[in-house]
């Protein structure tokens, strides 16, 4: 048998979940961050010096590119898994429920 779960359990849980998407959310806009800065300075936005090192500029641009999308798509997963709430959910339930009975009077109020 499943122990039951309280309410101060539930809340605790559900605090340490949205803790660690801020925490990931955090650490998605600092490594960006460091990353548009780290593209300004080679890419010679602080200075003139495009085009020294072709290879780290190009590693660079990719990195800009790659790193926010990929992460991104993580970062979106980890948000839907944690902001798909059980009220959510019950919402959702209630809302299908509703449409059933809706649809299930204006068949029984055809005949």
């Amino acid at each position: 048998m499943e122990k039951a779960t309280t309410s101060v359990e539930r809340a605790k849980k559900r605090v340490s979940q949205l803790k660690k998407f801020y925490t990931h959310l955090s650490i998605y806009i600092l490594v960006n961050f460091i990353l548009l800065g780290i593209k300004a300075y080679f890419f010679g936005l602080f200075e003139n010096n495009i085009g020294e090192n072709v290879d780290l500029t190009a590693w660079i641009s990719w990195n800009m590119l790659s790193t926010p999308i990929i992460w991104g798509i993580f970062l979106i997963v980890h948000a839907t898994k944690v902001f798909s709430h059980p009220l959510v959910e019950k919402w959702e339930k209630g809302q299908i429920q509703k449409f059933l009975e809706k649809e299930e009077n204006d068949i029984s109020g055809h005949y």
